[in-house]
């Protein structure tokens, strides 16, 4: 009985530490469970429905859509003329057109005033050199003067006195006159010299001849910079009057529809079309320019005329350029001339319209509209559509 006792305690002392230790650790891993699960549902209740993170998220990426799209705005300011409107483009082009000119001038003259500079440098020296020539001349003469009174004394004293006095009084007047002489020009070229510091020497001509080189070729690069932004507004003007029928601005639709019922053929019933017209969309013909066989060219009288109908006509009026065509010829290049001529009538148009006024021009077609020959149908017309 004692030995089962025994045997008992030992198997207790061996089997409890490990036991226990079993234990602690289940106990630990179930606190740890336990905890982990708390935090779990202390997240879920006091989640944000927006989280700061995320705020943070969206704000950054925010910041990094304005940077794009700032880094995009400049790198199209960057390129002339890419991302701007057409009135915007037309008045940087100007602001260019200007800018070249007034260098333009400011070269001209400046090459003016170093040729009239260079001019006076070459008078200068050219006089200068003659002087200087003279002065030699009359030192020569002085001397010969002198070697002359030089021997008429010793003449004198050999001949005891057979040289008259008149020809001794002569003789020391001219020599008093080339004194004169050579006193003269040594003071008038001692005043050039002295001029010769406020003109320019050979370096400053060079130096000043490469700027005028520099500027004629600067004055070419103007000139020609001049007539390419011409060339440039005279194509945005071209491109912002002349338009298809589905550009038209909507003051102009109803007036084109009813011009389009129009027989070809029918310059009759034309003048009644237009007298309804006139009527119902209050529109009317203000001007109409016939052009010759193959030309654009305006008559003078037209551009008074079209003045004088702009400035009677409201601020707010409309004007339709309307241009036709005979139909003889290719139809292609009827129509290219047509256009030609009625984009050249809306350009004097735009520029002698009033403030608040408008202005489109349109190819309606070829036809017999205005009678039977070619002469009559090469028209075009200047409708005013009235507020």
């Amino acid at each position: 009985m004692s030995e089962e006792n025994e045997d008992r305690q030992a198997q207790s002392s061996t089997v409890t530490p490990a036991s226990n230790q079993n234990l602690i650790i289940g106990i630990v891993m179930g606190a740890g469970v336990l905890l982990l699960l708390l935090l779990v549902i202390s997240q879920q209740l006091n989640k944000d429905p927006e989280p700061a993170e995320n705020k943070e998220i969206a704000a950054l990426k925010k910041d990094l859509e304005d940077r794009k799209s700032r880094n995009e705005a400049l790198r199209y300011a960057s390129v002339p003329g890419v991302g701007q409107s057409p009135d915007a483009l037309v008045t940087q082009i100007k602001s260019d057109t200007e800018a070249l000119a007034r260098l333009v001038n400011a070269s001209a003259s400046d090459a003016a005033m170093l040729q009239t500079a260079q001019e006076n440098a070459r008078l200068l020296s050219n006089r200068v050199t003659a002087l200087e020539n003279q002065l030699r001349q009359t030192q020569a003469d002085a001397t010969r003067a002198h070697s002359l009174e030089s021997e008429l004394n010793a003449a004198r004293q050999a001949a005891n006195g057979m040289v008259s006095k008149s020809q001794v009084d002569s003789l020391r007047d001219q020599l008093a006159l080339a004194k004169n002489d050579r006193d003269g020009f040594q003071t008038e070229i001692n005043q050039l010299r002295a001029k010769e510091g406020t003109m320019v020497d050979a370096n400053a001509y060079a130096l000043l001849k490469a700027e005028v080189d520099q500027l004629r070729k600067d004055n070419a690069l103007s000139s020609d910079g001049i007539h390419q932004n011409e060339n440039v507004l005279a194509k945005l003007a071209d491109a912002k009057l002349f338009v298809t029928k589905d550009a038209l601005s909507p003051r102009a639709i109803a007036l084109y529809r009813e011009l389009t019922r129009i027989e070809p053929e029918d310059h009759r019933a034309r003048l009644q079309t237009y007298t309804r017209i006139d009527t119902q969309l209050k529109a009317g013909v203000g001007e109409a320019i016939t052009f010759k066989s193959g030309s654009a060219d305006i008559a003078l009288e037209h551009e008074t005329h079209i003045k004088e109908m702009a400035s009677a006509a409201a601020p707010n009026t409309f004007f339709l350029v309307v241009g036709y065509a005979s139909p003889s010829g290719d139809s292609k290049t009827n129509e290219e001339l047509s256009s030609q001529r009625t984009t050249r009538v809306a350009s004097m148009v735009n520029h002698l319209k009033k403030e608040g006024q408008a202005v489109q021009a349109v190819y309606l077609g070829e036809g017999n509209r205005f009678g039977p020959d070619d002469a009559p149908n090469q028209v075009c017309e200047i409708w005013q559509i009235r507020p």
